[in-house]
């Protein structure tokens, strides 16, 4: 079994938990160690992709008004809200996650931890490409929730979540969100460009469960199913 660092860093303000995703990527170009993070917010907050320019899709002042965090990810894709949720990352070899040397693994393997924990609350979760309206909702979009890619997680055809990544080398770093509620009237508030459709194409634990359980509970799920998916074993330690 491969060893990983396990790292429960709690609420944190947005920079520092984008700070953090990127410390730990940085550290394991050097020392090799595979790291497991779950982590959640202060306040709520929106990252933005890389590449991104936020003012030209989040209302900047509004937010610093009412104390809405914002931060850049180090990764790419659109706008994320990030309130009640379970929030992810991790970074390992392409070894680790059983993709060989000059072999490129898709979403749809190193996923399979995220469909294995769905699948431990009863659901039944799906890609995106297998779903039959995903022609309807595959083009791009500012907010990463209203874009489906080939292999983002639907279930009854509604996204819930979103990953992105970054490589180097032969290292991948991913970081992702599992959507407890969402309260898209208080989002849109805030943003410049909200499909008023949303809640048709995007889902959370709230909209599909009776009851959600506990965060740690469903924390030591997704704990459960990475360990399954990755053939890990842990060692939790402090953020240092």
């Amino acid at each position: 079994m491969k060893s990983f660092k396990l790292i429960r860093s709690g609420a944190c303000s947005a920079d520092y938990n984008m700070a953090l995703d990127e410390e730990i990527f940085r550290q394991y170009l050097e020392d090799g160690i595979g790291v497991f993070r779950l982590y959640s917010w202060q306040a709520p907050s929106f990252t933005y992709g890389f590449s991104q320019s936020p003012e030209s899709q989040i209302d900047l002042a509004r937010c610093q008004n009412d104390g809405i965090q914002i931060a850049k990810r180090m990764t790419g894709g659109g706008i994320l809200f990030h309130h009640d949720e379970i929030t992810y990352s991790f970074v390992c070899s392409k070894s680790d996650a059983g993709e060989p040397q000059g072999v490129f693994v898709s979403y749809r393997d190193i996923c399979g931890f995220l469909m294995r924990f769905y699948r431990s609350l009863g659901l039944n979760p799906a890609f995106a490409l297998q779903a039959e309206n995903f022609k309807d909702y595959s083009l791009p979009h500012q907010l990463c929730s209203a874009s489906h890619e080939k292999y983002d997680i639907v279930i009854g055809g509604r996204k819930i979540g979103g990953n992105a990544q970054k490589r180097k080398r032969q290292v991948i770093f991913q970081h992702g969100v599992i959507p407890c509620r969402i309260d898209w009237s208080f989002v849109r508030s805030y943003l410049k460009f909200l499909p008023f459709d949303i809640s048709a194409q995007v889902t959370t634990l709230a909209d599909e469960l009776k009851f959600i359980p506990e965060k740690d509970i469903l924390e030591e799920k997704l704990i459960q199913a990475f360990e399954s998916s990755f053939g890990a074993r842990f060692y939790e330690t402090c953020v240092a």
